[in-house]
């Protein structure tokens, strides 16, 4: 019988918010792939203080050493034949010791929650390793703790967990990220702008930031632009193109994600705070502003409002405001759609004599309020595809997509 102490009360609230149907949004993977038909641990904690928490209490102050238990509850029934010493490894890490031996580990099928006692020491932090593919559930699937629903094999499937006893120092368990980055967007002016990603949950290991590590190539050809490194410090990389970037032109810069803090953490590029072994490089886009010679600025919807029966929707130049030629041949039901409360309506749309406006013609009396769909794909009259979202970049589906109600 497995003896819990409830040290600590946890509450967990799951939020699910509902936004509007955009018709253009792109497709895009959940946030986690699944890993429903994997087991995971859901909650870990020590018997003395419950789960939770993290530190060690002595519960029998007459043996010598800290008597207590590491606590861990699975969100599925596991074999308790995998719940074995072989499916864990602890090690004390300050100061740094030997794998350490429980005396026992159990599991109660009945509440899914397995405990490893032992006799721990006084100020000393240990780091518990839930080996992966040695746990498993009862049809025989392995953990899954970066919520992709693959076994990856160690290390992306090696559950880590740290506790402590005294006021020793846990091991940095904490993969880093992006902070923020910068130039972003269009209507760039500098030429030999400082690119720099500035890191967070470091401190970073500094041999890895490097030019092997961070691209930058044009857009639209992938053609390599050369880069020099500036400085590359615990929290930051700053390169700059040796060469003077061009006007009007769109260029792709890409962060390595096989880059790692100092503790050995792989950078979490997308921050949803699990690693995978096919995690993506950290990539935007930046783009040069225009001179005489070029014409490479988007469009963005300037206005959209109801006139009789019909919406005029007004565009102009993104970022500058400018003066905007469109091409009508883009204003076509597959890329403007508008919908009342009940349904879609059929539209028929006008140029008129403002090269920046069209005029969509409802098929229809509509009910209620009027929400209007631009996609990304409306085009000026150079190619430049929608800036939905008014970053001086365009063409992107579900950022560059435009919506507003009337």
């Amino acid at each position: 019988m497995i003896r819990v102490t409830t040290g600590l009360t946890i509450l967990f609230l799951l939020l699910i918010g509902c936004a509007e149907d955009n018709p253009f949004k792109a497709n895009s993977d959940a946030e986690w792939q699944s890993g429903i038909d994997h087991p995971h641990i859901i909650l870990a904690g020590t018997e003395s203080n419950g789960f939770g928490n993290y530190q060690f209490t002595d519960l029998n102050p007459e043996i010598e050493g800290i008597q207590d238990a590491i606590i861990l509850k699975f969100d599925e029934a596991m074999d308790a034949a995998t719940i074995i010493a072989s499916s864990f490894n602890l090690i004390p890490t300050d100061p740094e010791g030997a794998l350490f031996q429980f005396d026992s580990i159990e599991y109660c099928l009945e509440n899914e929650t397995a405990v490893l006692s032992g006799t721990f020491s006084d100020d000393t932090a240990y780091l518990l390793t839930v080996i992966a593919g040695g746990t498993r559930d009862l049809v025989g699937k392995e953990l899954d703790p970066n919520h992709n629903a693959l076994y990856d094999g160690s290390p992306w499937d090696d559950r880590l967990i740290t506790f402590v006893a005294g006021t020793a120092e846990m091991r940095d368990i904490i993969s880093p990220v992006i902070n923020s980055h910068y130039p972003v967007g269009g209507g760039q002016v500098n030429q030999n702008p400082e690119i720099t990603i500035i890191f967070l949950q470091g401190p970073m290991d500094v041999s890895l930031l490097n030019l092997d590590n961070i691209t930058l190539v044009r857009t639209s050809d992938s053609t390599a632009v050369s880069l020099e490194l500036s400085s590359a410090t615990e929290n930051e990389i700053v390169v700059v193109p040796t060469d003077r970037l061009s006007y009007g032109t769109r260029y792709t810069i890409r962060q390595s994600a096989q880059v790692a803090d100092s503790t050995g953490n792989y950078l979490d590029t997308d921050g949803n705070g699990y690693i995978w072994p096919d995690e993506a490089d950290f990539v935007w886009d930046i783009q040069m502003e225009d001179d005489s010679n070029t014409n490479a600025t988007p469009p963005t919807v300037a206005a959209a409002f109801k006139a009789d029966n019909s919406v005029v929707i007004e565009f102009e130049q993104s970022l500058t405001g400018n003066d905007v030629v469109m091409d009508e041949i883009t204003y076509i039901g597959a890329n403007i759609q508008i919908s009342d409360d009940s349904s879609s309506i059929p539209l028929r749309f006008e140029g008129g004599s403002n090269p920046a406006t069209v005029y969509c013609l409802l098929q229809r009396n509509y009910v209620g309020s009027l929400t209007v769909h631009v996609s990304c794909n409306v085009a000026d009259q150079y190619g430049n595809l929608l800036d939905g979202n008014n970053d001086g970049l365009g063409g992107t589906p579900g950022e560059d997509d435009w919506s507003g109600v009337l």
